[in-house]
C-alpha cells in the first residue's frame, strides 16, 4: 500500500476559497500566455503559474470531497491525494496529465532550467486537460 502522505484537515466549506484561488491562477496563466511571444522570457513564469494552478485545483477538490489538503513537501504526492479524495472520478489520462505537470515543479522553479514560451505551452496543454476536468468535477 502506498504511503498516504501528510494531510491537513480543512472544513469542506473552504473549497470555495480554494476554487477561487485556482480559477484566478488559471486566468493569470492564460493572460501571461496570451501576452507572450515565443522569444519572450516568460516561459518559467508561465510554467510555474500553471503548476500552482494544478495544485490549487487539486486542493479545492480534496477539500470539497474529503475535507483535507495535502501538506506534503513533494508536490507529486498531491496527485495521489487527489486520487484518494475523488476516487474513480479521476480517469488515468487526467491523472497522468496532473502528474506530468507536478513533476516539473523543481525543474522549473529551482534547477536553473530555462523554459522558453514554447516549452511552457507544452506544460499548459497538460494543465488545461487537468483544469477542464477539475472544473467539471467541482460543479
Amino acid at each position: 500500500m502506498a504511503r498516504q502522505g501528510k494531510r491537513k484537515a480543512v472544513d469542506r466549506d473552504q473549497f470555495l476559497k480554494c476554487h477561487q484561488v485556482a480559477s484566478a491562477l488559471a486566468k493569470s496563466v492564460d493572460a501571461l500566455e496570451t501576452l507572450a511571444d515565443d522569444g519572450d522570457v516568460y516561459g518559467n513564469a508561465i510554467a510555474i503559474v500553471a503548476i500552482h494552478t494544478c495544485i490549487a485545483y487539486s486542493d479545492a477538490l480534496c477539500v470539497r470531497f474529503r475535507g483535507f489538503k495535502s501538506s506534503e513537501g513533494d508536490h507529486t504526492r498531491v496527485a495521489h491525494a487527489l486520487r484518494e479524495a475523488v476516487g474513480a472520478r479521476l480517469d488515468d489520462r487526467t491523472f497522468k496529465s496532473l502528474v506530468r505537470v507536478l513533476e516539473l515543479k523543481d525543474e522549473v522553479s529551482y534547477q536553473g532550467v530555462y523554459y522558453r514560451v514554447s516549452d511552457a505551452r507544452e506544460v499548459l496543454r497538460d494543465m488545461t486537460t487537468f483544469c477542464d476536468w477539475a472544473e467539471k468535477a467541482l460543479s
